[in-house]
């Protein structure tokens, strides 16, 4: 049996290992994601996100257990800040989530973000499709918690939920130019704590509508104040979420939700492999050796390198279609 077909079948161990290649960038790895793919696209993908500090850990194994409880298989990918030496994650979410690995119907793999932007890790997409296959049908991804900039997720979820705590609302204002607007969902978590009504009634003063559909409807993103530690407000939330997905294929969205990861899945890749071709050339290709030293001199400035770069990929390929 293939490493695809005991991903499929269930075997955590070959499924665990290829997202460990796929992190390491495994050439090997990229011939079984091929497989992969294409196999992929029945898990629901939600994302949590926010401001580190909130509760994300906490509040993501706490719906763990409220799906586990419907019957549902559920993977967690945890996305955590990484060491500028090793490039391992430094938080190890899982140690948090320790009381739900014996649960066989539960898959939990920690990434290193790896310098990424946007709160994700590079390998996530591919991890995502890998749990996929393995047969979860909700994949819970928290990201790393890097604040307003964090918004990649919501190219890549289908739902995305806003984690907030008490005493965030006076920074309201100022983050809704950014991450608030990729909200599906807006979760006030340590609801247990003085001031959640305040950040709840603050969030409902700014709160944005978007995913119109054609028919001129809008999903309205509810406010849910939420503790993971007495369980207030999950149930609430597993609801909104299910209705969110409700939402999304009555209104012909998820599909289009779906196109949209793909797309980022794509440029991504072809960004890597981009870089990864020109460095290789660099390191053998004189004439290129002697243009990067013009920049390095300041003979030539990085923004005129760079449209000399267009331009000459531009010309190679249409030397190639002439062919």
């Amino acid at each position: 049996m293939d490493i695809v077909e005991q991903i499929a079948s269930g075997n955590i161990r070959a499924a665990a290992r290829l997202i460990t290649r796929v992190e390491k960038r495994d050439p090997e790895a990229i011939e079984i994601l091929k497989q992969i793919s294409v196999r992929s696209g029945k898990s629901r993908l939600i994302g949590v996100t926010g401001p580190p500090g909130v509760g994300k850990s906490c509040l993501v194994a706490a719906l763990v257990q409220k799906f586990r409880q419907l019957d549902k298989t559920v993977g967690v990918l945890a996305v955590d800040p990484s060491s500028p030496f090793s490039g391992g994650a430094l938080l190890g979410d899982r140690a948090r989530m320790i009381d739900l690995t014996s649960d066989p119907e539960v898959f939990i793999r920690s990434l290193a973000s790896r310098g990424a932007s946007g709160g994700l890790s590079a390998a996530v997409n591919d991890a995502a499709d890998i749990m996929d296959v393995f047969g979860k049908d909700i994949i819970l991804i928290e990201t790393v918690g890097v604040g307003q900039g964090e918004i990649d997720i919501v190219k890549i979820a289908h739902t995305v939920l806003l984690v907030l705590m008490p005493g965030y609302g006076d920074t309201l204002q100022a983050m809704k130019a950014g991450i608030m607007e990729i909200a599906d969902l807006f979760i006030v978590n340590k609801a247990d704590k003085p001031g959640a009504d305040q950040t709840a009634n603050e969030l409902a003063g700014v709160q944005s509508f978007h995913c119109p559909s054609e028919a001129g409807n809008a999903w309205v993103e509810p406010i849910i104040k939420t503790s993971a530690m007495t369980k207030e407000g999950l149930d609430d939330v597993v609801d909104a979420i299910f209705k969110h997905h409700e939402f999304l294929e009555t209104h012909e969205i998820f599909t289009k939700r779906n196109r949209e990861r793909r797309t980022k899945q794509f440029l991504d890749i072809l960004s890597h492999q981009i870089l990864d071709e020109f460095m290789a050339e660099l390191k053998t290709d004189p004439a290129l050796q002697r243009w990067v030293e013009k920049i390095g001199n300041l003979e030539l400035d990085p923004y005129s390198a760079s449209e000399q770069v267009i331009t000459w990929m531009k010309k190679a390929r249409g030397s190639a279609k002439k062919e």
